[in-house]
């Protein structure tokens, strides 16, 4: 299951709003409900007020003085039966020992009940023979001013919240074009009319991508420019060594420019892998077939390498793969103190074994381009474009590069 929604700045902003909005309910909810419980004991306040003091029959209320304050009694019965089922049990039990007029205010008070029904507000009061009375009062609730204030302002608080919302948006648009990018899409665009913070990143984002673009498409002009004005000298020259009748002479200057093209490939290959433009085509091939490759490109003679390949079938990039073997091979050939190199292999690696001196520096280091301190690396031909393209060729196909020593011996490992 993707969790990334609980990661997500909506699902926060989102829970946020909403505890906001359940809070202005909660508060809306007991700022009504004290307004009402007010009321109610302002008009029971009001009845005891109009009744004080006027008993007859042993503590039944005279309810004359209520037609003053337009209090009246509720002639709808079912209305009168519907108040006093919704509000029973309203009174507590009778103080029957309370005959004193002492106890008087204790009576009205317990025998005067307050209640809302239906936005209007009623009086019940309860005689002695325990028949209740209701009475209309001239007040009523405004429902409408009460939840006005409170709806406003979730209403404002949605509108905040999908503004919010609203702006945020965008940056997933942002975030699919950026993905695109670092794929090497440099056609997006990203330019914004918005005038906030996300609005002026995504500005930021396309003004940097035209710059990459522009950097791009010189940087290849130029490697396109220089490869053709070195490739055309190469190519004249090899061409004037075949005319050369001394077959020594001949041999010797086709193989500097032999070597020399191989140079140009390898600073080709050198700069795809540094602006990470280099795609494999990925397919499954017999281990065999891509060694019989490596070995056609090798500069030295097939001779020093002895091979002890066991058929296995593998997912690479056939060219690609059988130029890491062949730089890997041609190294150990140049630097082995009897220039012989040994490939073996299992279902699980490939291995290179050579006798040679140690490694001066770590694998890494090899790895980086240009790479040729110390003095064994200072009279080398090659090694740091060889490991270079090696080692990151084989981290492209997703497999790994090691290295150790045993006894006499370098051995290089290819991790499928």
């Amino acid at each position: 299951m993707n969790k990334h929604w609980i990661h997500s700045l909506i699902t926060k902003i989102t829970l946020i709003f909403t505890l906001a909005i359940l809070g202005i309910m909660a508060i809306a909810f007991s700022f009504h409900n004290y307004n009402n419980q007010k009321e109610l004991e302002n008009i029971e306040q009001l009845a005891r007020y109009s009744l004080r003091g006027n008993y007859v029959n042993h503590g039944d209320f005279d309810i004359t003085n209520f037609k003053d304050i337009d209090f009246t009694p509720v002639q709808d019965q079912k209305l009168a039966r519907e108040i006093f089922e919704k509000n029973k049990p309203i009174f507590p039990p009778s103080l029957n020992q309370n005959r004193g007029a002492g106890m008087a205010g204790t009576m009205m008070h317990q025998k005067i009940k307050a209640v809302i029904y239906r936005g209007k507000f009623y009086i019940i009061i309860k005689q002695n023979n325990d028949k209740n009375l209701l009475f209309n009062t001239p007040f009523s609730k405004d429902i409408f001013s009460s939840i006005l204030f409170p709806l406003l302002f979730i209403v404002l608080v949605l509108l905040l919240y999908i503004a919010i919302i609203k702006a945020i948006i965008p940056i997933y648009d942002l975030q699919k074009k950026v993905r695109h990018f670092a794929l090497g899409d440099y056609e997006i665009n990203c330019a914004s009319t918005n005038k906030d913070e996300i609005g002026l990143l995504a500005n930021e984002f396309h003004n940097a991508v035209q710059k990459i673009k522009q950097l791009r498409d010189s940087r290849q002009l130029f490697l396109r420019n220089i490869m053709h004005e070195l490739k055309t000298p190469i190519t004249k020259g090899k061409f004037l060594a075949e005319s050369i009748t001394n077959s020594n002479h001949q041999k010797a200057l086709q193989n500097i420019f032999n070597r020399q093209e191989a140079l140009l490939r390898d600073f080709s290959r050198i700069e795809k892998l540094s602006a990470d433009e280099i795609k494999l085509d990925i397919r499954t091939y017999n281990l065999e077939d891509i060694l019989d490759f490596a070995l056609d490109i090798l500069d030295a003679d097939s001779l020093h390498v002895k091979s002890n390949i066991t058929p296995i079938r593998i997912n690479a990039d056939f060219e690609l793969f059988g130029t890491a073997l062949k730089n890997l091979l041609d190294n150990g050939i140049k630097y082995a103190s009897d220039h012989k190199v040994t490939i073996t292999n299992s279902q699980e690696q490939i291995t290179i074994t050579n006798e040679a001196p140690t490694l001066e520096f770590p694998l890494e280091r090899y790895a980086e381009p240009y790479f040729l301190e110390g003095k064994k690396q200072k009279s080398s031909r090659g090694l740091g474009f060889g490991l270079f393209i090696t080692y990151h060729i084989i981290k492209l196909h997703g497999m790994q590069l090691l290295y150790e020593r045993n006894d006499a011996n370098n051995i290089f490992t290819i991790k499928l």
